[in-house]
């Protein structure tokens, strides 16, 4: 009897043990990045898990590593690799047989605000220091003259340009 008892308090003290380590949340949260790596990992075949970096800026530090159990949430984010995505994640205490601590267990697309194109960009940096540059000929309006008049005889492209700054 005393075997017993022993072997259900042992059994019991395992699982446990293997509750707190793996199973209990330590913490849980969200985090908005990249998905730049999703890939499912292992060499023993029954214990292959997927794991993936999200970069959340720039530099090490803010690149955050995760793992997924679920097969068609992986899936799915896996065909979103390289976009920006909020994922929402429970901590663990250790990761094993994962390499991570951090599970995701739920994911969005996260919608990027609209931007400019490098064209529009560039055209208004080169406006702003065009203007810039004719502004800071205003002091001498004989020089600012004769360089507007230069600008027509000799770059019509450019002389329309200055046209813009006075806009």
């Amino acid at each position: 009897m005393k075997k017993a008892i022993f072997l259900i308090i042992f059994v019991l003290g395992l699982w446990g043990t293997k509750w707190v380590l793996w199973d209990m949340k330590v913490s849980t949260g969200k985090m908005v990045g990249n998905l730049t790596h999703i890939s499912l990992k292992g060499k023993i075949p029954f214990l292959k898990t997927w794991e993936g970096t999200v970069d959340e800026g720039s530099g090490d530090k803010l690149t955050t590593y995760f793992s997924v159990k679920n097969e068609t949430l992986a899936k799915n984010l896996f065909a979103h690799e390289s976009k920006e995505v909020i994922l929402y994640y429970d901590e663990h205490l250790m990761g094993w047989p994962r390499k991570t601590k951090l599970v995701v267990y739920s994911w969005k697309a996260r919608k990027s605000m609209p931007k400019f194109s490098e064209a529009k960009t560039l055209e208004i940096l080169e406006k702003s220091l065009f203007c810039s540059f004719l502004g800071s000929l205003l002091p001498n309006q004989e020089l600012y003259q004769q360089v507007k008049h230069f600008i027509k005889g000799q770059n019509l492209f450019i002389y329309n340009q200055y046209k813009k700054c006075n806009d």
